[in-house]
């Protein structure tokens, strides 16, 4: 029976500080890559309209290559940050911190996504109530994924001028614009998840089996 108790308790801890981490890893270079790829291949689409402007052009329409880079980008990004946030729990360090910024990040994620399926599904890639709910699905990404730097920055479970990266890069969303080649802004925050995304394969076993906390 103890022998039981300590192989389950061997496995738990493994899970935490190597298996957790990586797989959180993978998640993150996937979801980042796919947002580069999904940003450059839409950029590569005919300029659309910008308020005004979209009363005698159309606005640039989406692909369903786009489209399904662009779903799968999102999932493989939260599926990385909810990782991210679970070992900060297991840690202990400014877990609330990082709970606000998946939070926040979720929604915003969850949005665009259904913003981008009824957009699909519906309008053939021209759906003209997009911005309302690009906004604020873009705000939530921005703030949840600038909370997640801040912790980065602050735990000391990372590199903190990852944090900085990512602070940066989440802000830079902000220009983006689907409509235009500012699209292509979106491109250094993927690239960032993809960073942080191979710290967490490479590292995070090291990093985080000196940081996890029992239970």
């Amino acid at each position: 029976m103890k022998c039981g108790d300590v192989t389950m308790g061997t496995s738990d801890d493994q899970f935490w500080t190597q298996q957790l981490p990586r797989w959180s890893g993978v998640a993150a270079i996937l979801g980042g890559l796919l947002l580069v790829l999904a940003a450059v291949l839409h950029s590569l689409q005919p300029s659309g309209c910008i308020g005004l402007e979209c009363e005698t052009r159309s606005m640039r329409t989406t692909t369903g290559i786009v489209t399904a880079l662009g779903t799968a980008a999102t999932l493989f990004i939260l599926l990385g940050a909810a990782g991210l946030t679970l070992i900060a729990r297991r840690s202990g360090r400014m877990k609330k911190l990082a709970n606000a910024g998946l939070i926040a990040a979720a929604a915003g994620l969850a949005i665009l996504l259904i913003a981008g399926l009824i957009q699909t599904v519906f309008f053939s890639g021209d759906f003209p109530w997009m911005p309302f709910f690009v906004i604020p699905g873009l705000l939530g990404v921005i703030v949840g994924f600038v909370l997640i730097g801040v912790f980065i920055l602050r735990s000391g479970l990372l590199p903190r001028w990852l944090g900085i990266v990512l602070v940066v890069s989440s802000l830079l969303l902000l220009a983006a614009n689907e409509q235009t080649v500012a699209v292509l802004l979106a491109v250094p925050f993927g690239l960032a998840m993809a960073t942080l995304g191979f710290f967490l394969w490479s590292i995070g076993g090291r990093t985080f089996a000196g940081a996890a906390a029992p239970g």
